[in-house]
């Protein structure tokens, strides 16, 4: 190692790259000239152990998001397949009241019994007024047109 911290090789790298100037070269010897002897085993046995760690922590990260994200996508296929079958029935979209409430197979017989219990008198009352004010809107448009 030199005992010069800038010698005229620096200052002449310098003179060549003014930006960088003759300390830049200086500082990059010596740097070099002290890491020539340093194991580079150090670097790699250390980015093995940070990226074997980080492989981990994201497989671990992706396992979990992919496995919760099906488990929301099933969840939500459920609970739309359930919704709809029973808006289907409800609403009376044929192929689902014959398969779920006609039918002979899925308990029909029982959804026909609960069914039944659940047509109240407040869903009659409910879907009296609904007709009523149908006619009445139906009513009004028929008076407006005759003027």
């Amino acid at each position: 190692m030199s005992d010069e911290a800038i010698t005229s090789e620096d200052f002449q790298k310098g003179l060549e790259e003014p930006s960088l100037g003759p300390h830049y070269f200086s500082s990059r010897r010596f740097a070099e000239e002290i890491m020539k002897d340093v194991e580079t085993t150090f670097f790699a046995d250390a980015l093995k152990k940070f990226s074997d760690e980080l492989y981990r922590a994201m497989l671990e990260k992706t396992d979990d998001w992919l496995a919760s994200d099906a488990e929301a996508n099933m969840q939500s296929h459920i609970w739309r397949t359930i919704d709809d079958i029973v808006k289907g029935i409800l609403s009376g979209e044929k192929w689902i009241v014959d398969r779920y409430a006609l039918g002979s197979k899925y308990e029909c017989e029982r959804i026909r019994t609960t069914l039944a219990k659940h047509i109240q008198k407040e869903l009659q009352d409910a879907r009296i007024a609904d007709l009523e004010a149908e006619v009445k809107r139906l009513q009004e448009n028929i008076d407006w047109l005759r003027r």
